[in-house]
């Protein structure tokens, strides 16, 4: 297989030039669909609206939250360049493709063969949670981003400027929360290192202490403290416990990579592969996975999903260690990177010839539009709890200023017309509160998302 990509011959660089245009082209295709916002992009979008700076540092209305660093950009962005979805998400689209550029770097530094590099490149443009987040305003790209980041710095550690690489990583919490997990578990591997000194342990710790308080104290601990209890509630069933262990992690493998479950096994076996050779890619790996673990099972931060995004590229780099031997022969290999990539490619047909993305989801911009071009001024709106930030965000966009009831139908009196915007939970709504006592006027329903004009009759 290292003959296929000998040097002096051009096919490394143009396969490299193919799948960096293949993974572009997925980021930039799903950002350009500019889809509406789901309820957690509204809620981020209504804070970045309506706060000054000063007040994006206060805990943030929606049980949101995101780095500092991250939501004065979009705003300073938006104050410029308009309030429209494009613009809250140019930010993560920008990360979603750099992204693509520091893994490159990163797969460089860790593999050894150019087939296992181009591999595990493929699988990083063609990965649908990479690329599809890469157009969503959260800032799960960044996540993504700043841990590349923060790993090619790391293999590149160097002693006699130790300080100046503990104060630049200490200063990516300010642009990603899990980046805390990923620089705690570097610090870990400094200090149980044997190579350095007392004194380069100390060196290395103070920039992290200083700015961990500092990030503590101005922006973290009243956030911290304030949504703790909504966001343990929320995310109840996401934190590990001896009794969803397994499960937990097998749906987010699958999250990951697309009910690929051979790539779990593929990643343990490079798990060991790096730790049996000692690289410290492999203990960083290990170290991270158990501080992940330890916080889930203490309850300070969920593992799922979106929210582990940032390990992907960890994963990847572990599954394609199987694959990264000089020894490794053609047929092997592709047989294996067919087997393995093969329900990728089936997500990434399904992106390309998706024309909107959110058919079948929510879509409370193309909600609002229609109560817009239909609204009296005597209507009234009634929105559940489940869809208030929805449509207190893109009633700001679309100028509603009719009456509105959240959550409160008790104020609706007898042949009241009302339009009842529910994105979320609109079944339950329905059969509680709409079903019996409305005469339906309009109705349209996606799903669990409903829009409905209605006459109040009882």
């Amino acid at each position: 297989m290292q003959k296929f990509f000998k040097d002096g011959n051009n096919l490394y660089p143009i396969f490299l030039l193919l799948v960096f245009a293949v993974g572009i082209y997925l980021r930039t295709r799903v950002y350009l669909t500019n889809q509406s916002f789901w309820h957690d992009e509204c809620a981020l979008a209504w804070n970045i609206v309506n706060r000054s700076y000063r007040e994006l540092f206060e805990p943030l209305r929606f049980l949101q939250s995101a780095p500092i660093l991250f939501l004065i950009p979009t705003k300073y962005l938006t104050e410029f360049f308009g309030k429209s979805e494009p613009v809250f998400r140019f930010i993560p689209y920008c990360f979603g493709v750099l992204s693509m550029v520091g893994f490159y770097f990163l797969s460089k530094k860790i593999l050894k063969t150019k087939p296992s590099i181009i591999f595990s490149n493929i699988l990083f443009a063609v990965n649908l949670p990479l690329y599809y987040y890469s157009a969503e305003f959260k800032p799960y790209s960044t996540d993504v981003f700043f841990c590349i980041l923060a790993l090619i710095l790391f293999e590149n550690l160097n002693k006699k400027v130790l300080l100046i690489y503990s104060i630049i990583l200490s200063a990516f919490i300010w642009f990603s929360f899990p980046a805390v997990f990923v620089l705690t578990a570097v610090i870990a591997i400094i200090i149980l290192n044997s190579n350095y000194s007392i004194k380069e342990k100390i060196v290395y710790l103070i920039p992290q202490i200083l700015n961990g308080l500092v990030f503590y104290k101005v922006f973290f601990a009243k956030m911290f403290s304030s949504q703790k209890a909504g966001m343990t509630n929320y995310w109840q069933n996401e934190f590990i416990n001896p009794q969803n262990f397994v499960s937990l992690f097998q749906k987010a493998f699958n999250f990951m990579f697309h009910d690929g479950a051979i790539l779990i096994i593929l990643a343990i076996a490079g798990l060991f592969i790096f730790l049996k050779e000692q690289n410290k890619f492999g203990k960083f790996a290990l170290t991270l996975f158990l501080i992940l673990i330890s916080a889930s099972c203490l309850q300070l931060y969920p593992f799922s999903s979106r929210l582990i995004l940032f390990l992907i590229p960890i994963m990847i780099l572990l599954i394609t260690k199987t694959f990264d031997s000089k020894h490794f022969t053609s047929i092997n290999f592709f047989i294996l990177f067919i087997f393995c990539t093969f329900s990728e490619y089936k997500s990434t047909i399904n992106t390309v010839t998706k024309d909107n993305y959110s058919k079948n989801n929510p879509n409370p911009r193309e909600m609002t539009e229609y109560i817009k071009s239909q609204l009296k001024t005597e209507d009234i709106i009634y929105v559940n709890s489940a869809s208030n930030s929805d449509y207190l965000y893109y009633k700001q966009i679309y100028n509603i200023k009719n009456r509105e009831l959240i959550n409160t139908p008790q104020y609706i009196r007898k042949n009241d017309k009302i339009w009842f915007f529910l994105p979320n939970d609109g079944i339950e709504t329905y059969e509680k509160i709409i079903k019996n006592n409305y005469k339906i006027l309009y109705e349209n329903r996606k799903g669990n998302s409903i829009l409905i004009y209605a006459q109040k009759i009882t």
